[in-house]
């Protein structure tokens, strides 16, 4: 044992003991009734949360009751049309023939316009030299 410890029994050596009043038995039923509250204030949130859930739950069934058989027949003719778009689809090779019929139209009015852009840039620069 080291001198400060020897120092602090011979200071101490008077000095009351909580324990020896019940403090430890105090401590110990004040803990175990602030966790027997805890613990019920949890089952509470849990059936609190359990009665929401099946309010919601009740609120979405009423509203699929409702609406269920209007959304049922928008999904039926929409998957019939998108089976009747995919099985009478029109032929990719005349689709493309008149895409690239219609850029090339493009792409020559876009280069006559650029020649006269740029011829225009010449024809500027040389009258300024």
């Amino acid at each position: 044992m080291t001198d400060f410890d020897a120092l602090l029994k011979r200071s101490f050596a008077e000095a009351h003991e909580p324990a020896d009043d019940g403090f430890s038995l105090n401590v110990g039923r004040a803990v175990a009734k602030r966790e027997a509250s805890l613990k019920t204030r949890s089952y509470i949130q849990y059936g609190a949360i359990a009665i929401g859930a099946a309010a919601v739950t009740w609120g979405l069934y009423s509203l699929a009751g409702v609406f269920g058989q209007d959304l049922l027949g928008a999904v039926g003719l929409e998957a019939a049309r998108a089976q009747s778009a995919l099985t009478t689809a029109q032929d990719v090779s005349a689709e493309a023939q008149g895409f690239l019929q219609s850029m090339g139209a493009g792409l020559t009015q876009i280069l006559l316009a650029t020649a006269a852009l740029a011829g225009g840039a010449v024809a500027y620069r040389a009258s300024q030299d």
